[in-house]
């Protein structure tokens, strides 16, 4: 797995109208937020120690979920975009009510609408979570939200995952 550099940058690229990570001189991750959806054009940005740190809770607590390194290093890396998105409005109203509003930051949690969906908590304030969507996901109102989507809910809308941890992941 990719591991974080002090020498990653994000930047903002106005041909592809998208938020970008340099890796390196021949690897670049293309997010797929543009600009509307950002509250700043980063130029030049270094990754910093928190942004590292947070790459490693979020790729620790993907590990729950049986899919492959490089999915898993995708939703990481665009996991990492959060602090250049614009705030959300919530969108409860489009799923079902959840059995726990005692969610953290990069916790794993699932939505429920017509169809149920696993997300990842990019942040939590007291009323409040705003979730990386890790699939597709048809809402109540028949909706579909695209994976990568992050929207914005009431705690009350999502539940836990409560998944069986093989002992290597928890060791």
């Amino acid at each position: 797995m990719l591991r974080p550099s002090e020498r990653w940058y994000w930047t903002y690229c106005p041909q592809k109208d998208r938020l970008l990570l340099d890796i390196s001189d021949q690897a670049q991750f293309c997010s797929p937020f543009s600009a509307s959806q950002l509250v700043q054009q980063p130029r030049q940005q270094a990754l910093t120690m928190a942004d590292a740190e947070a790459f490693q809770l979020i790729e620790d607590s993907l590990q729950q979920l049986d899919m492959p390194a490089a999915v898993r290093l995708e939703l990481c890396l665009t996991a990492l975009c959060a602090p250049f998105l614009q705030q959300q409005a919530h969108k409860s109203w489009y799923f079902q009510q959840g059995s726990s509003a005692d969610t953290a930051q990069y916790d794993v949690v699932l939505l429920r609408g017509l169809s149920s969906q696993y997300a990842l908590v990019l942040s939590a304030d007291s009323d409040c979570v705003n979730c990386l969507l890790l699939g597709e996901l048809s809402t109540l109102a028949g909706k579909q939200l695209p994976r990568l989507q992050v929207i914005r809910v009431l705690r009350n809308r999502v539940s836990p995952l409560n998944i069986a941890i093989p002992y290597r992941h928890s060791a």
